[in-house]
């Protein structure tokens, strides 16, 4: 019986190794990628980071003891950006003659129906995150952050009012209680400050 269901089992897994290598055989190749263009991405990742740990490194560290400061983000990000910069920058160069001409095999596959690809979708969504960060000192925290919250599940396709509403809401009173309750960080609230204020929880 053991032995039966562990045939039968090593048998789907091999049917599916066939049918997964059948249809990635059937995917058609499309040169639609310009190496170039690749490499020219690649070498702008470096010297953003690059850009990154040379402004990192003219931040003055803060009065409070901290073990990275207000340096080490854009450092880590800019080492870590430089790092993987120079690996594609190596590996688009080592790859450069394997195909002629300028153009290489597209990565990925077709869009899924109904969902097509779009730069509108992340611009968007970056666009968002900066009018909440504008409207910080203004609405406040627990104001920009649920709007935000909103309007990126909303984009990204959630029409469950739970989660554009109550996700948006618990998560945004979730954090604010933890930074600025528990870990007393100042944490800017808008035209609310008054209010907590009288209520004690901001000083």
């Amino acid at each position: 019986m053991m032995e039966g269901s562990k045939t039968a089992n090593s048998g789907l897994k091999e049917d599916t190794k066939l049918d997964d290598k059948e249809s990635s055989s059937k995917i058609p190749l499309r040169f639609t990628m310009d190496k170039r263009i690749n490499l020219a991405i690649a070498v702008v990742a470096v010297l953003l980071g690059v850009f990154l740990i040379l402004q990192g490194r003219v931040y003055r560290s803060g009065i409070f003891p901290d073990p990275i400061t207000a340096r080490g983000m854009p450092i880590l990000v800019g080492a870590f950006m430089i790092i993987c910069g120079l690996f594609n920058v190596v590996t688009q160069i080592a790859s450069w003659s394997r195909f002629p001409g300028n153009l290489v095999p597209g990565e990925g596959h077709e869009d899924e129906e109904g969902h097509p690809s779009s730069w509108v979708l992340p611009f968007s969504i970056m666009l968002a995150a900066w009018i909440s960060v504008w409207l910080l000192h203004s609405a406040g925290y627990l104001l920009a952050t649920p709007l935000f919250l909103f309007f990126a599940f909303w984009a990204m396709g959630t029409r469950s009012w739970w989660t554009l509403i109550g996700f948006s809401v618990i998560y945004t009173l979730a954090t604010w209680y933890i930074f600025s309750q528990l870990l007393a960080y100042n944490i800017p609230l808008g035209f609310f400050a008054p209010f907590f204020r009288s209520l004690g929880l901001i000083p």
